[in-house]
């Protein structure tokens, strides 16, 4: 049989349960990526800014120097992604299409429309626990995290074990072999050497993970450090490489074992598989809920807060310039890096709806195009908590942001770091949606 492989949200060979399946089914195989061409999708190019399509394009590059390796090649398409993958698999006389599953709502009609045209066959791999695993059904799913993480604990957290790359079959003969023409954008000059600089691939997450374990043994500090906010190393930087499936969340869990059986287990190590169940319990809501996820008032029947979200105010915040010095370096970090930590991530949000009245959704479309580590169900499940309408009983997660300053950057380097920046690089308002 020949198959087509859709990747998707899963840039690599290892631990990819659905590339096993299509595999071991298959005698020939197209492997192909879709870029979408307009903006109604995630990775199109008006909703996807610079530093998140230079790691995509990276990632993409990555993934077609590992299926050399294994006498394939990938194929980059444009267009519709639906679309795309059907002419491919028509083009090709491909019998069926497998990819992992995706769960957020324009991805999963995208799946269906395939799945409309020929059969297409998709496998979970995207997740720490796998779907099938919970000790209840998704729709059942608690309210609250903490229950959420206990019934999942309860009795010793199931996580399956990792997949070999498979056996990968060789290309249809009459596939051209041709090199990818990506045109990578130019990282941004004239910033500090020491600004982090993202590089996707499986190896290159490897080789940070690696870095952060073993290198400097940062994973037995992760809790005590996770919550700094200048510099590579205060928290472990794996997000880009999850979002983008460059890592599997199931291969930083068993490296966390490992690293507990060779170097020391405590608090610290547990606590990275905990932040990768808050992971999963945001993916885990966008499949219980769809699109409504992406509603005004999110999963409740109303706002809890007033909106206002006065145009103007709209671009001070984007821009950095507010009245808060320290929601403005975060700002001013957000858009010369794609970055921001956890900590900046949460304050920024609270000002942005509890002290401005913003729309969330509109921050968080803000957030979708600057951001490295992107992820749908994350990024907006973050923005539903902070703003007191995802699954959480607290009205509202309020941050007392000139405190936050003073106890997270008391001395101050953070906000001259990155204002000084914001000075030198500045943001012109008109170029704000």
């Amino acid at each position: 049989m020949r198959a087509l492989y859709w990747f998707r949200e899963d840039l690599r060979l290892e631990d990819n349960p659905a590339l096993v399946e299509m595999c071991a089914a298959a005698d020939e195989a197209v492997f192909a990526f879709v870029m979408p061409d307009n903006a109604e999708w995630s990775r199109g190019a008006k909703r996807m800014g610079t530093y998140r399509r230079r790691f995509m394009l990276e990632s993409v590059a990555a993934l077609d120097r590992a299926l050399r390796a294994h006498g394939n090649q990938l194929v980059v398409l444009n267009g519709n992604p639906d679309e795309a993958i059907v002419e491919a698999a028509k083009t090709w006389s491909c019998s069926a299409v497998y990819s992992q599953r995706c769960h957020s709502y324009e991805e999963e009609i995208a799946a269906d429309h395939v799945a409309d045209a020929l059969p297409h066959y998709t496998f979970e791999g995207a997740t720490l626990v796998h779907p099938d695993d919970l000790p209840f059904d998704v729709e059942h799913l608690p309210e609250i995290f903490t229950r959420f993480r206990k019934k999942v604990e309860k009795g010793g957290l199931i996580v399956r074990d990792l997949f070999t790359v498979p056996g990968i079959p060789p290309p249809p003969a009459d596939l051209p072999d041709e090199a990818l023409d990506l045109e990578v954008p130019e990282r941004m000059s004239g910033l500090p050497k020491s600004t982090m600089r993202f590089v996707g691939g499986s190896e290159a997450g490897w080789k940070r993970l690696r870095h952060y374990f073993w290198g400097m043994k940062g994973l037995s500090e992760y809790k005590k450090t996770r919550n700094g906010m200048m510099g590579w190393d205060y928290s472990s930087k794996f997000s880009p490489w999850l979002a983008w499936g460059c890592l599997s969340p199931r291969e930083v869990y068993h490296a966390v074992l490992d690293y507990e059986e060779e170097v020391e287990q405590n608090e610290s190590t547990y606590w990275l598989i905990f932040e990768l169940l808050w992971r999963d319990y945001f993916r885990f809501i966008a499949m219980q809920h769809g699109d409504h996820i992406w509603h005004k008032t999110g999963l409740k029947d109303a706002s809890r807060n007033p909106v206002q979200h006065h145009p103007l105010q709209w671009k001070d915040w984007c821009t950095g310039n507010t009245k808060s010095a320290y929601v403005n370096a975060n700002m001013h970090e957000l858009r010369l890096t794609g970055f921001m930590s956890n900590r900046g991530r949460q304050n920024v949000a609270s000002y942005a709806i509890h002290d401005m009245g913003l729309d969330w959704r509109a921050c968080a479309a803000w957030f979708e195009h600057w951001l490295v580590d992107f992820d749908p169900c994350s990024n907006t499940g973050n923005w539903l908590y902070v703003a007191g309408i995802g699954n959480d009983p607290r009205p509202q997660r309020k941050f007392d942001v000139d405190w936050q300053a003073e106890r997270y950057d008391p001395d101050g380097v953070f906000q001259r770091h990155w204002n000084r920046l914001g000075e030198k690089f500045p943001l012109d308002p008109n170029d704000v949606p």
